[in-house]
């Protein structure tokens, strides 16, 4: 079994025929992650700046690429580096494969003593890398102009797929007072003296408005665009409304085109008494929640944290997305003072506190680390702008929010319980032992 003839080598590099493989931002990432060097000044030369530099002109560059674990590097284009990153996850899957067939037949994984070593076809294997730079040149084409700090960035996921309903025909007379507009509630007479709840979140009456299989919801035109927006418990059956989640949209009054849309998490804990507290609590309701109360603990320290989750409801911005024709315009921000005005009334008459995750929301970060500190600043620079222009705004506005805040949730978020969050918990139970 020398020769794993059946098993074709090129057919793994990605093109036609191959459903896996990088796409064009992992590509320039794994370039990216080594050290650019000046031919004419023979060392080690960072860009300064990524501004107005292009995916060619990155990838045409030449890098330090080490040699394995032999302590020596040599020096080679961008596209070079990439087309090796290509040729190295076909050949590993080849070998993978290979493995798998010879498991087929009932034989060990690897060749036994004088069997002879897995190989691919010698002829393919010397045309792998060619024809990996051939990928790598056809992948990146279609991106090879444009600046390069766009390969980092957010697309918008596209449609409304994220909604929990169809809007069209509903009528807002199906949302219940607490859940109309504040300045509808403002302007309305004897507001002080409503009841607290005006549903039945049971339906134990017979008469409920409020439907589980059918968000609250309504629509109204704001400007040249519609406004929508829907809020919905997630435990419907439990009666304190410990975590809500509110979805509000901006799209095109003509066209229906989503331009941007905002999640909130509307969270509520009994009152706690140390991090620890939160941490067991938040984890009883999701796993973003329990990154929540991980990076509100590293943003506030024990005595605030445990202030402001006990006396507050705090409304976490979960999902925030602009699509890129409407960037720079403040609508997301218009989106966001919408989406708070509306928000139902703690039932509890607590105080809202508006949480916030300034990370680069329009910046892809599963590559960041991997990146060069200088393009990193640079793709922070909207989330440094988003917080100053944030504390501003919420200090000078009206909004039904006591206080906010700032969380590092990038950090925490999308890893639940495992690695570096694992150990904060460790460290956070311990502490408070």
């Amino acid at each position: 079994m020398a020769l794993m003839s059946t098993l074709s080598l090129l057919k793994l590099l990605p093109g036609v025929g191959s459903e896996f493989g990088p796409s064009a931002s992992d590509l320039v990432a794994h370039v990216l992650s080594h050290d650019r060097f000046d031919s004419q000044a023979n060392a080690v030369s960072p860009r300064e700046t990524f501004r107005s530099v292009t995916v060619d002109e990155a990838m045409s560059d030449e890098y330090v690429f080490p040699l394995g674990k032999t302590g020596q590097s040599i020096v080679l284009s961008g596209y070079r580096i990439a087309a090796g990153f290509l040729a190295e996850r076909a050949a590993d899957e080849w070998l993978e494969l290979a493995h798998r067939a010879r498991l087929a037949q009932g034989l060990p994984a690897s060749p036994q003593g004088s069997e002879p070593h897995l190989a691919p076809d010698p002829g393919e294997a010397d045309q792998l890398l060619d024809r990996a730079l051939e990928c790598v040149q056809r992948m990146l084409d279609p991106v090879a102009t444009h600046q390069l700090i766009t390969l980092f960035e957010t697309h918008y996921r596209g449609g409304r797929e994220f909604l929990r309903l169809t809007w069209e025909g509903l009528p807002e007379d199906l949302v219940p007072e607490s859940r109309r507009p504040l300045v509808a509630l403002t302007a309305g007479a004897g507001r002080e003296n409503r009841e607290k709840r005006d549903y039945d979140p049971y339906g134990l009456e017979g008469t409920s408005d409020y439907d589980v299989a059918r968000p609250l919801a309504y629509r109204e035109k704001i400007g040249p665009l519609l406004f929508t927006m829907t809020y919905r418990h997630e435990y419907p059956q439990v009666d304190d409304e410990r975590l809500g989640t509110a979805f509000a949209v901006f799209h095109e009054a003509g066209t229906d085109i989503v331009a941007a849309a905002v999640e909130l998490k509307l969270v509520k804990v009994p009152p706690i008494q140390s991090s620890a507290d939160l941490v067991y609590v938040l984890d009883t309701y999701s796993g973003e929640m329990l990154s929540l109360a991980l990076a509100a603990t590293e943003a506030l320290g024990p005595e605030r944290l445990c202030s402001v989750f006990s006396q507050h409801r705090v409304i976490y911005i979960s999902m925030w997305e602009v699509r890129k024709p409407w960037r720079g315009e403040g609508l997301g921000v218009a989106l966001l003072h919408q989406a708070l005005e509306r928000l139902p009334i703690d039932v509890d008459g607590r105080p809202n506190a508006l949480c916030v995750a300034p990370e680069p929301y329009q910046t892809e970060m599963k590559h960041f680390e991997k990146l060069p500190p200088v393009l990193r600043e640079e793709l922070k620079a909207p989330a440094h702008r988003l917080h100053q222009h944030l504390t501003s705004w919420l200090e000078r506005s009206k909004l039904p929010v006591a206080t906010h805040f700032f969380v590092p949730m990038a950090k925490h978020a999308g890893i639940g319980s495992a690695g570096e969050n694992a150990r904060l918990i460790d460290r956070i139970m311990e502490s408070e032992a």
